[in-house]
């Protein structure tokens, strides 16, 4: 919620534009607008409090370890929550097949890196891949 530039593109609405309803690993943007919305609830001058259920239930519908009110671990939430968001945000329309590389024991450190992150890159593009990953 206080990372910044996935806070403007939240806020402003620039997110709904990414959004891949078509990726078969994805929720089909809803877990996206779920929580555009919440963002928008918690951000909305003069505002108290916000009681998240509708986000809630739909974290819990995505992933039914979240389902209930038993107590979760809050990094596997975080963990879910930007996969999901990273994969209903892909930019990315159809993903390419990337071969495994055999000389990858040969290449020196930094270059196989450089190769690798190419390649995930050529398959995940979201703004979350880019404020978050690296």
């Amino acid at each position: 919620l206080h990372t910044v530039p996935l806070m403007r593109c939240f806020l402003s609405g620039a997110y709904v534009a990414d959004i891949n309803e078509a990726n078969p690993l994805g929720q089909g943007g809803e877990l996206a607008r779920s929580f555009g919305s919440l963002m928008g609830a918690l951000w909305r001058p003069g505002v108290q409090f916000v009681t998240p259920r509708s986000f809630k239930a739909k974290i819990g519908h995505f992933c039914h370890v979240f389902s209930g009110y038993g107590q979760q671990d809050s990094q596997e939430l975080l963990a879910f929550l930007l996969d999901g968001l990273h994969e209903d945000l892909n930019r990315i329309k159809k993903k390419p097949y990337i071969e495994e590389d055999e000389s990858a024991d040969t290449l020196p450190d930094d270059a196989l890196a450089a190769k690798q992150w190419a390649a995930h890159r050529a398959r995940n593009d979201s703004l979350v891949v880019g404020h978050c990953l690296g």
